[in-house]
C-alpha cells in the first residue's frame, strides 16, 4: 500500500467528525443506562472541492485513480487549521493515552495537532508552562520525550471510504468532486 500525495487543490466545504466505538445498554423498565467505552476511535470527513477547470481537475483524477478505491492513503488535515504553538511532550505517551505531558505555550482547547503520523485536538485549555493536555482520539502510538507536537499543519492518514470514484462535470467545462474518508489506522 503506497502513500498518494494529496493535491493543491481548493476545498469548498469539509464535514468532519470524530467517531467513538461506545456500546450502551439501557433497561426497557429503569431507563438506567451501562456505558463502556471501547479502544476503537476514529477520524471520519466528507469533503466537496470547489468547482475545477479541466486543466485543474486533471491533478484530481489522477489522484483519485492512484488511490486505487481504498488500497491506498493519502495525508490530510483541516485545510483551514492554521495556529502555531510550541508544545514538546516531557514524558514518554503510549497507545490509547487521552493525556500528554508537556511543556510550553499555553493552548486553548479544539487545537488540532499532529503528534506521530496522527492528528489529535486538544479537549480543554492548557495554560502554558508543564502540565498535561488532554486529547481525542486517543495516542495511536509511542512517543519518546522531546517530542513536538506539531500545530501549525496537523494531518493524519486517509483512506477512502468506498472503492468507487467519480465526479460530475457542468456543461460550462467545471468538474465537481465529493469524497468520503476515514482515518487509516
Amino acid at each position: 500500500m503506497a502513500l498518494v500525495t494529496f493535491p493543491d487543490v481548493p476545498i469548498q466545504s469539509m464535514s468532519m467528525r470524530l467517531r467513538n466505538a461506545v456500546s450502551i445498554s439501557e433497561s426497557p423498565f429503569s431507563f438506567a443506562q451501562q456505558v463502556y467505552r471501547h479502544q476503537g476511535s476514529r477520524w471520519e470527513a466528507e469533503v466537496t472541492l470547489s468547482p475545477l477547470t479541466y486543466t485543474q481537475a486533471k491533478s484530481f483524477q489522477a489522484f483519485l485513480a492512484a488511490l486505487q478505491g481504498q488500497t491506498n492513503t493519502f495525508q490530510f488535515g483541516n485545510p483551514l487549521h492554521d495556529e502555531s504553538f510550541d508544545v514538546t511532550t516531557t514524558a514518554g505517551t503510549s497507545p490509547r493515552d487521552t493525556t500528554v505531558s508537556v511543556s510550553g505555550d499555553a493552548v486553548p482547547g479544539g487545537n488540532y495537532f499532529q503528534l506521530g503520523g496522527y492528528m489529535h485536538i486538544t479537549i480543554g485549555d492548557f495554560a502554558g508552562g508543564t502540565g498535561t493536555i488532554t486529547v481525542e482520539p486517543p495516542i495511536r502510538e509511542s512517543i519518546n520525550s522531546g517530542t513536538a507536537l506539531d500545530f501549525t499543519n496537523p494531518k493524519s492518514t486517509w483512506r477512502m471510504t468506498s472503492n468507487d470514484t467519480g465526479w460530475d462535470i457542468n456543461t460550462a467545462g467545471f468538474h465537481s468532486f465529493s469524497f468520503a474518508c476515514t482515518e487509516a489506522l
